[in-house]
């Protein structure tokens, strides 16, 4: 008999908590049955202090509008009773509310909750709970809410200012590309890839000291954000862009050696740079080198250099060309 009551006690708590973590009004309301009109009830916060069943049913209804849209699973939990009287026990026990179904959210929400519930027998065998005491970390919760969603908002947007700020880190002011450091990173991390090959190109602005010489700064500032839309807008998902120089910017498309690719890539550059300039009515143009990464283990450094003399060969066959680094003699 003494069993009997411990084990029902402890199976109606448990209930009780997984009813109250579901968040769904129905069963919240059909278990709110078994609290004795004049429960006392104990929570986390300074606010969650209810001594009659009407105060805890208001209470829960704010609790599951805070709540709402989120959803909870219970994991880890246990609970046991020990009898006081032959009629009354006490239920203990503890488990973990997690979020559920956050989806991309950053920070999610897990509540180490420890519980302790009296509970008695009336005559008639059905149980009633007289008190409940509910805890989680209070640092999470803040003064008035019934759970802490001031913690977990927070943390996430903290989460959302430090994606931005390393975003930031990595762009270059000017152009909103990748800068010289964080392309390499990226080319560099892509590389390391057993399996990744592709194409580098190293694109320079033929005399764009003129520019700034003749024209002022801000023009030189407008040509080169218009080069990296350009060079934006023309690439393929897969590919990092960087502003590397002054003038200079690089372009890695990953995938296997195609030359046809890159030359095809190289002449559209240079027509829409060379656009981009007629509207500016800008007598420069640019030259591209380009450089093929067929092998496993090609470092960023070895590529760069090959892509930059191939570079250099256009610039002396006339500008407003390319070249390729493999159609250079070894020397």
């Amino acid at each position: 008999m003494r069993d009997d009551i411990c084990r029902e006690a402890s199976r109606l708590i448990q209930r009780v908590m997984e009813g109250y973590i579901s968040g769904d009004p129905k069963t919240i309301g059909a278990l709110l049955a078994y609290f004795s009109p004049d429960v006392l009830v104990i929570g986390t916060g300074r606010h969650e202090f209810y001594t009659s069943l009407e105060a805890l049913a208001r209470g829960l209804e704010k609790d599951q509008e805070e709540a709402r849209g989120i959803r909870f699973v219970v994991q880890d939990a246990w609970y046991e009773a020990k009898m006081i009287t032959e009629d009354t026990c006490v239920v203990y026990g503890e488990f973990k509310a997690r979020e559920a179904g956050a989806g991309d959210k950053g920070v999610t929400i897990d509540m180490d909750t420890r519980i302790t519930a009296g509970v008695h027998r009336e005559k008639g065998g059905g149980l009633v709970i007289d008190s409940l005491h509910q805890s989680v970390p209070y640092i999470y919760q803040q003064e008035g809410e019934y759970y802490p969603k001031t913690f977990a908002n927070l943390a996430e947007e903290a989460l959302k200012r430090s994606a931005i700020l390393e975003k930031h880190i990595q762009l270059d002011p000017m152009t909103g590309l990748y800068n010289r450091k964080y392309t390499e990173i990226h080319i560099t991390r892509m590389l390391s890839q057993d399996r990744e090959t592709g194409l580098l190109f190293v694109i320079d602005m033929d005399d764009f000291k003129k520019v700034n010489d003749t024209y002022g700064h801000l023009k030189g500032d407008e040509l080169l954000k218009k080069t990296a839309s350009v060079m934006a807008e023309h690439v393929p998902p897969s590919a990092i862009v960087g502003r590397v120089g002054g003038d200079e910017f690089m372009m890695f498309l990953p995938g296997p050696y195609d030359r046809e690719l890159g030359e095809k890539a190289a002449r559209g550059l240079i027509r829409e740079i060379s656009r981009i300039l007629s509207q500016m009515k800008l007598e420069q143009s640019c030259s591209v080198g380009i450089a093929a990464i067929c092998q496993k283990g090609e470092t960023f450094e070895r590529a760069y250099k090959r892509a930059d003399q191939a570079l250099y060969c256009a610039k002396s066959l006339g500008k407003n060309t390319f070249c390729w680094a493999e159609d250079l003699s070894p020397d």
